[in-house]
């Protein structure tokens, strides 16, 4: 019995049709960017608990993330940071507080940055507390357990320091 070569070709490619589609790409599902942004201020306001409590503070930076304090030298990774947190937070008089703002994401949810305004007080040298304000921007990035991690944060002040009396 002779077999037809195209009867079989097209018994080959009725066989093959499943495996090929099912490997075809599949679109994205669409990202629900207004949750993703609610997402990240709960987050940013999380983390704003944290102050004073420098291993609560890192727990939210990624490997590798950056921080841009004013008027000290960039922190990069969670050590460094840490060092550079708890020195921040052994201030005498310290009080910090932070607001975010608002809050914007990639379109596919997984990078963001957070905007806000912060108070910072501190005793001087003579033990008065002086606070200054500033504003920050923090960015973001979702892990694969859906967490928000730290990747640069950047504050700064509103104005110069004040002048210290001789």
């Amino acid at each position: 019995m002779r077999t037809c070569p195209h009867l079989f070709l097209f018994s080959l490619f009725l066989l093959a049709a499943p495996v090929l589609v099912g490997c075809a790409p599949m679109p994205p599902e669409p990202v629900d960017l207004e949750a993703v942004k609610a997402a990240l201020m709960e987050a940013d306001r999380t983390w704003s608990k944290t102050a004073g409590d420098a291993a609560a503070f890192v727990a939210f930076t990624a490997e590798g993330a950056h921080f841009l304090n004013p008027e000290a030298p960039e922190a990069v990774g969670k050590e460094q940071i840490g060092e550079a947190v708890s020195k921040m937070f052994s201030a005498p008089g310290l009080e910090l507080q932070w607001r975010a703002s608002s809050a914007e994401v990639s379109g596919s949810g997984d990078l963001g940055y957070t905007l806000g305004t912060f108070e910072l007080t501190v005793n001087d040298a003579e033990g008065n507390p002086v606070t200054r304000e500033g504003k920050y921007v923090t960015i973001w990035r979702k892990q694969m357990d859906g967490s928000w991690k730290v990747v640069a944060d950047a504050p700064n002040f509103n104005s110069p320091a004040p002048a210290h009396e001789e």
